[in-house]
């Protein structure tokens, strides 16, 4: 078969090998069966906050994309506010969580060791 189609909500949302791995998260890479980075849409409910995490051992670059909801991504623990249409970058070092807002937060999340 040339390609494969997934919808979210067909993958169980649970804990993974990532760092910050949560109950909310959607293992999508792993579903797709692509092996060159992970990629999860994690969905946070109202107030929920993932793992406050870096990516100095596994030298991992996170990128997150915002569709839904609101929140904020909280960095050395300085929040800053994010929306649906946005997409964050957080360098390896630096520590990291998501938090959602009062309508809950969803962001599609890719994570690749750096090259």
């Amino acid at each position: 078969m040339g390609h494969v189609v997934v919808h979210a909500s067909s993958v169980p949302a649970g804990h993974g090998p990532h760092p910050a791995a949560s109950p909310f998260d959607r293992r999508i890479s792993e579903a797709l069966d692509v092996t060159a980075f992970e990629i999860s849409q994690v969905e946070l409910p109202p107030g929920a906050e993932t793992v406050d995490h870096d990516h100095i051992d596994d030298r991992n670059d996170d990128v997150y994309a915002v569709i839904a909801g609101s929140g904020w991504v909280v960095v050395d623990d300085e929040p800053t506010p994010i929306a649906p249409g946005q997409f964050i970058s957080v360098d390896l070092q630096t520590r990291r969580r998501l938090r959602a807002g009062p309508d809950g937060l969803t962001v599609i999340a890719v994570c690749a060791e750096q090259r």
